[in-house]
């Protein structure tokens, strides 16, 4: 129980970052903005996740241990109707097993839209 409070405090935290994302925001049309967002590279996702991570380790969300860890694996996942890149991170200093890779869910565009322990 207490792991699920975990994920679900963590998966919260960060898809309330998506709220105050500056860039990628659309305007109306005739102001010359366009309604459609540029896909980020991989290089990009990969700064966004490290950011998101140390983001979890300053809010007490994660333990510091996660600090320095190496992205262990970054794929695109279908989520219903989106597709987004899923960022894996993997702690062997964690001693409960369900807790050792920490998953981050980037769009696209390069918002982060969550973090969890179960890459669902």
């Amino acid at each position: 129980m207490k792991t699920l409070i975990k994920a679900t405090a963590v998966t919260l935290a960060l898809s309330f970052t998506t709220l105050y994302a500056g860039s990628g925001h659309s305007h109306d049309g005739e102001h010359g903005h366009s309604h459609a967002q540029a896909k980020v590279s991989q290089s990009v996702v990969k700064k966004q996740a490290n950011q998101g991570l140390t983001r979890l380790i300053q809010s007490g969300k994660v333990e510091k241990s996660w600090s320095n860890i190496p992205i262990k694996d970054m794929n695109k996942k279908q989520f219903h109707h989106n597709m987004e890149w899923v960022v894996s991170y993997e702690n062997k200093k964690i001693t409960n097993k369900t807790e050792q890779t920490l998953y981050i869910f980037v769009s696209l565009t390069g918002e982060i839209t969550g973090a969890n322990y179960t890459g669902k």
